[in-house]
């Protein structure tokens, strides 16, 4: 291989990697989404080709694109989303307990993803194929220590890459998703939970809802209190992961 094509291979295969891997979660997240909502009697997201893994069924032109560009290039930080999943409430048996499981299953397909990321890490550290190493963090120091599953400068193979993007992209998407402000799903176990009279108004924020998060998010700090969080839940889960890799690889 040429040395500049080397060169070019080198600095952007970790990005290819990484985006690779975000699209695979998200369509997975809302691929989740419409297959339970399919199981609980709705047809529509069926009906509209999103039971699938294809992430042109899930991106959306502003969420998916604009928005992370305008909020990356105004704030440093990216955000942003895949198309809404359709669901009509009407075809559920008890629409607000049932409207809760359709939310809450995406978020729990990104927490089943960063769990088989994980397996596999551990698997291909017991067979040799990963040799492990000190998987170095990165991050902002000011908000906190971060653990050893957080992308590294470098990785041992592309393999590795694609493991521990997994479980830190997943993790993410999950509990920022839980976070319970509307239209994230989270949201939805509270409007489940609220009393009758008050269910209607609370559904009604998703109109505006996308707003508050950003403010919450961008203007309020949530984003370092979020992150903070999310390090800590990594940081468990990469001890975990590392107990069960510290007999080493079998020889």
């Amino acid at each position: 291989m040429p040395e500049a094509l080397a060169d070019l291979v080198a600095r952007y295969l970790p990005v290819a990697v990484i985006f690779g891997v975000l699209l695979l979660s998200l369509s997975w997240h809302e691929a989740a989404h419409a297959w339970v909502a399919d199981r609980l009697g709705d047809p529509t997201a069926r009906s509209r080709g999103r039971v699938t893994l294809n992430p042109l069924k899930h991106l959306d032109p502003f969420l998916s694109l604009v928005l992370p560009l305008l909020m990356y290039f105004s704030f440093g930080w990216a955000f942003g989303g895949g198309k809404p999943v359709p669901v009509d409430v009407r075809y559920f048996k008890k629409p607000t307990r049932d409207f809760m499981f359709v939310a809450l299953a995406g978020p729990g397909s990104n927490i089943l993803l960063a769990v088989l990321f994980g397996a596999l890490f551990v698997v291909g550290w017991r067979a040799g194929i990963l040799t492990g190493g000190d998987l170095a963090s990165v991050g902002r120091a000011d908000l906190v220590t971060t653990p050893r599953l957080l992308p590294a400068e470098s990785y041992d193979s592309t393999f590795e890459l694609v493991l521990v993007s997994g479980i830190v992209i997943n993790v993410i998407l999950a509990f920022f998703n839980l976070v319970p402000v509307p239209p994230l799903d989270g949201s939805r176990v509270i409007g489940w939970a609220l009393p009758r009279r008050l269910k209607r108004a609370w559904y009604s924020l998703d109109r505006v809802g996308i707003l508050i998060v950003i403010a919450l998010v961008y203007g309020l700090g949530g984003i370092e209190w979020f992150l903070g969080f999310v390090w800590s839940v990594l940081g468990e889960y990469d001890a975990l992961l590392y107990a069960l890799m510290k007999d080493g690889p079998p020889t």
